[in-house]
């Protein structure tokens, strides 16, 4: 009878361990931050736009945003260009730029201002 009692208490305490903590993820219900303009190039202004929502491989949560260029009659969408931090003036005519993808850094674009073409520059 005891063994049996200890067998139960053992099981139970067994089960109760606390589970490993799942990833964090970014909520899917958080409000993206807003527009936000991080640089001047002459007449050109660089903003940081709507982005996405990831996650590093430890669940650490990050808000990776495009990037447009505007002036006073236009804007053009970076394409496929997500960074973490704001892009810096290289010359009058680009700016540096880091892709991140999954929260890391992954390559250094130089990107044309009056086209908004990106070009490859470095891996990080």
């Amino acid at each position: 009878m005891r063994l049996g009692f200890l067998a139960l208490a053992g099981w139970l305490v067994a089960g109760c361990e606390r589970p490993a903590a799942a990833p964090r993820r970014p909520a899917a219900d958080a409000a993206p931050p807003a527009d936000t303009m991080v640089l001047r190039a002459g007449r050109y202004r660089i903003w940081l736009a709507e982005g996405r929502a990831a996650s590093d491989s430890t669940g650490r949560a990050c808000y990776e945003r495009s990037v447009e260029i505007r002036t006073d009659s236009s804007r053009t969408k970076i394409p496929l260009l997500y960074v973490l931090d704001a892009p810096t003036v290289l010359d009058r005519d680009h700016v540096r730029a880091s892709l991140s993808y999954r929260c890391h850094p992954m390559a250094v674009y130089r990107v044309e201002l009056a086209s908004g073409r990106p070009v490859k520059i470095g891996d990080r």
